[in-house]
């Protein structure tokens, strides 16, 4: 019962900091896109 406790939690986990790190990626290459567009 534990080991399905702590695999739901890591499950868990593991998707939020993998959408964490999508937003983070998809923000820096958002600012970055408008950095070159400003320096054209």
């Amino acid at each position: 019962m534990a080991g399905v406790i702590l695999l739901t939690a890591m499950a868990v986990g593991g998707i939020s900091l993998w959408l964490k790190r999508r937003k983070d990626r998809k923000d820096l290459e958002a600012t970055t896109k408008n950095d070159e567009s400003q320096n054209l």
